[in-house]
């Protein structure tokens, strides 16, 4: 499972994953706001899970060649890489993949993206390298995707969070200031 297949158990654990963080939001959104649950919404998350899966497995794969050592400037290095690279690129990916899926054209989807990129960005950068820390110094090579798509799934509420129900409250809020000109 590590070893021979682990490409696909990176990719499939990711879009598992995302369905998982977006279970535990839509849960959330049921008791708050009453929300019925959503299951195409919990597929396309998969399917975005599966799109960005590869790109984190080749990315990883790749730091861990260039930089193979966990020593803590190694550690500090690769955290960097991840912030300014792969940080951005996952959360273009995640917002871009989903809206299209959503049915939403270039032109919303690149709205979305605009709207809400520099905001999940700075959290990001709040959160991941503590985490990537543990991870680039202490954990085995052949683990880090997963490691991180366990974590992530923790992100992914926040995401989901910020994706659907806060992507709501500001839409809805627009409807509002739009009818009162």
């Amino acid at each position: 499972m590590f070893g021979k297949y682990l490409a696909v158990t990176n990719i499939v654990g990711s879009g598992l994953l995302l369905v998982a963080g977006d279970v535990v939001t839509q849960q959330y959104e049921k008791a708050m706001h009453k929300k019925r649950f959503d299951f195409n919404r919990s597929g396309r998350m998969f399917v975005t899970g599966l799109v960005v899966g590869p790109v984190q497995h080749a990315f990883y794969s790749r730091l861990d060649r260039l930089l193979p050592d966990s020593k803590r400037v190694t550690a500090v290095k690769k955290i960097f890489f991840d912030q300014m690279f792969m940080s951005p690129t996952y959360i273009f990916l995640f917002f871009y993949v989903s809206s299209l899926l959503e049915g939403n054209t270039i032109k919303e989807s690149n709205a979305e993206i605009r709207e809400k990129f520099l905001y999940t960005w700075m959290l990001d950068c709040m959160i991941w390298p503590c985490v990537q820390y543990l991870n680039f110094r202490f954990l085995n090579p052949r683990h880090r995707v997963i490691f991180i798509n366990v974590t992530n799934c923790m992100y992914i509420v926040l995401l989901s969070y910020i994706k659907h129900d806060m992507g709501a409250k500001n839409h809805n809020q627009t409807k509002i200031n739009e009818k009162s000109d």
